[in-house]
């Protein structure tokens, strides 16, 4: 079904003025179209925390199956992709050979054995594919992790990992902030007992759009970092930076690029206080900041070798009042920038490119749906 389905279903996350294929031509021979289209996951009789689970969705690096996480239960649920139905659970507990902590794990990670890599503040736990703990890895107490930071850095338990999991790429900075603090790349292979550190300036700027809240209740508002291996490369990027770090880990090589646009600017503005006083002040530069540019992830796909990326901003008008503006930007298989096209629709948050088709995780009556893009776009 095309876009009927999706706007009985989800009216909230497109406009009616679209049409199934949707063509934009916002640059001199580069027209873009795409379908639009709407499926549900066969849950059975399980019952998912989908609004949790959005958020933690894992895929197996074939990208033929997907892990979806109940927080409630704390439970991994295995989507097969081709049929959209759940296949298999894995139960997990608080302690024991399945203990994966008190607190819900923030991310997954699938490995090509099956295994499953879950980090939480404490540590990296790996488990099997029965969810079964194989090993746990805290890199303090590691020597040659910890003898190269002297206590100067920390090394982080989020990241990527290469799809064998034998190569963990995360983060060193002065915290252990998931995916707000860093200052370069530790690339980490436990078993060789062997890291390679590299520093990255587009992680330094981060720094630039820090919102801190002053006085004996000090807090702050940071930005955030996207790591994603793919291949023999490691993507960095920031969601105040139109831009992207590119870390070829054979070579240990790093180039960095940034982009423009008639759509989109090279980083979010700043217009906004940096030091607050109270929490009404704080609030206030809060939402002042994420109503600026804010760059997503680059999502790649495999048929066409090219990458993707959604950025939005808010605006208000006397017209339209107060909406959300998504673009997107396409690149080609060296990242370099091919076209941003305007008002697109909603697929910011956690998305991925299956056959072709570009997937976004919505929650419909608490049932697990699928919006998905195909796109067609010129040779």
């Amino acid at each position: 079904m095309k876009k009927i389905l999706l706007l009985l279903l989800i009216p909230f996350l497109f406009s009616c003025g679209e049409n199934p294929n949707s063509k934009f031509a916002s640059g001199e021979n580069f027209e873009f179209n795409y379908e639009l289209d709407t499926v549900k996951v066969q849950t059975g009789e399980l019952l998912l925390a989908v609004d949790g689970g959005l958020s933690r969705m894992a895929l197996f690096p074939d990208k033929n199956f997907l892990y979806f996480y109940n927080v409630t239960n704390k439970r991994l649920d295995e989507i097969d992709l081709e049929s959209y139905s759940i296949v298999r659970s894995i139960d997990f507990t608080e302690e024991g050979p399945k203990g994966i902590g008190s607190l819900s794990p923030d991310e997954f990670h699938i490995t090509n054995k099956g295994n499953i890599i879950i980090p939480a503040f404490d540590a990296i736990r790996i488990m099997n594919s029965d969810g079964d703990l194989i090993t746990r890895l805290n890199w303090d107490e590691y020597d040659f992790v910890s003898s190269r930071f002297d206590k100067k850095f920390l090394a982080s338990f989020t990241g990527d990992y290469h799809p064998d999991g034998d190569l963990f790429f995360g983060t060193y900075g002065s915290m252990r902030g998931g995916n707000s603090f860093g200052e370069g790349l530790a690339i980490i292979d436990w078993e060789a007992e062997s890291m390679i550190l590299k520093e990255v300036p587009l992680l330094l700027a981060m720094k630039e759009y820090e919102i801190v809240l002053e006085g004996a209740m000090r807090s702050s508002s940071n930005d955030q970092f996207y790591i994603q291996q793919i291949e023999n490369q490691v993507l960095v990027s920031t969601n105040g930076v139109n831009g992207i770090a590119i870390y070829f880990y054979e070579t240990d090589s790093l180039i960095e690029k940034t982009f423009s646009s008639e759509s989109l600017p090279e980083r979010r503005a700043g217009d906004y206080p940096r030091k607050v006083n109270s929490m009404e002040e704080f609030e206030v530069a809060t939402d002042a900041k994420y109503s600026e540019h804010q760059f997503g992830p680059f999502v790649f796909d495999e048929k066409s070798n090219r990458f993707y990326r959604i950025s939005y901003y808010r605006s208000v008008s006397p017209v339209d009042g107060e909406k959300w503006n998504f673009t997107l930007s396409i690149f080609d298989q060296n990242l370099e920038h091919l076209q941003d096209i305007a008002d697109f629709p909603n697929f910011s948050g956690k998305v991925f490119f299956k056959d072709g088709m570009l997937h976004k995780g919505i929650n419909q009556d608490d049932e697990l749906y699928f919006v998905r893009l195909k796109p067609s776009l010129p040779n």
